[in-house]
């Protein structure tokens, strides 16, 4: 009798140990990662790291991150890049050195291997950066700096750059990196921290064609330094998307800029205040997830 009252009272506790975990699973259902609709080409997420910029995009072939948001937020990142089942990135991009794109970019090379890494055309030249480059060259990936033209093709989605056109801007901002990526016939168009003056270089060597977008990563947080009206219109985003921490000391975004946004129509969407922004696109449509 007392083996049975011992076998009974050990499989009482596995019984509630397996229902704590369930609770914890079911309180926490963004820590396991979701699969994608079964038309859907890929599944873009805005990570939320505060005051920066971090995209992730899946695509059934392979894995794209553009920036790395922030040091203070490179652990954070890389936790959600493991929820995700994130095993290895394609391709790193990395838009310019700033710190708020950059910080976090050692973490998740010495976390995760990446295959491929872009840089911009110019010197990296503050301690983020610094850290990033001996990350790079330590993981093994490769690693090229790259200008207007270059293209990557990484399963359903085809991935090229716009800008910097040219010589590399003296500028940090204004050698940013920025990419189209295109799904079928879903545009979208990451800008990094561009500002007006190349918005106005793109117009002048695109044709519109090359700039509209169903989704637009809104120019450096916000800002009205960038998002032009004049840019805004040749874009004309069903989706923007603002990558920013609350209260931020920047004021970002600016008012006026989601203002722009709202008159020609897109649904404006903020990490600052919805925390994680999630889409998803299949040949012909893109759609936001709520969760």
């Amino acid at each position: 009798m007392p083996k049975r009252s011992s076998h009974k009272s050990m499989l009482k506790r596995f019984l509630c140990f397996t229902l704590i975990l369930v609770c914890i699973f079911c309180a926490f259902p963004s820590c396991a990662p979701k699969l994608m609709s079964e038309d859907a080409l890929c599944r873009i997420y805005f990570l939320d790291v505060g005051q920066g910029d971090c995209t992730l995009i899946r695509t059934k072939a392979g894995d794209i991150l553009i920036d790395a948001g922030p040091e203070s937020a490179q652990d954070a990142l890389c936790l959600r890049l493991k929820q995700l089942g994130v095993k290895e990135i394609a391709l790193a991009i990395f838009t310019h050195p700033d710190e708020d794109h950059v910080g976090g970019a050692d973490g998740a090379l010495a976390q995760i291997p990446i295959r491929e890494v872009w840089l911009p055309v110019r010197e990296m030249d503050n301690p983020s950066a610094a850290r990033m480059e001996q990350a790079i060259e330590k993981s093994g990936a490769t690693r090229k700096n790259v200008r207007a033209n270059e293209v990557r093709i990484i399963g359903d989605a085809v991935v090229a750059t716009l800008a910097p056109l040219g010589n590399a801007a003296n500028d940090s901002n204004d050698s940013s990196i920025v990419l189209r990526v295109t799904c079928g016939e879903v545009g979208m168009l990451f800008m990094g921290d561009a500002s007006a003056k190349v918005e106005q270089k793109l117009v002048e060597t695109y044709a519109q064609g090359h700039l509209s977008a169903q989704l637009y990563k809104v120019g450096h947080h916000g800002s009205s330094t960038s998002n032009t009206e004049a840019f805004l219109e040749v874009v004309k985003p069903t989706y923007a998307v603002i990558c920013s921490s609350i209260d931020n000391s920047y004021g970002h975004p600016h008012g006026v800029v989601v203002e722009r946004l709202q008159a020609i129509g897109a649904t404006v969407l903020m990490t600052a205040t919805a925390g994680e922004v999630v889409l998803e696109c299949n040949k012909s449509a893109i759609w936001h997830i709520k969760d």
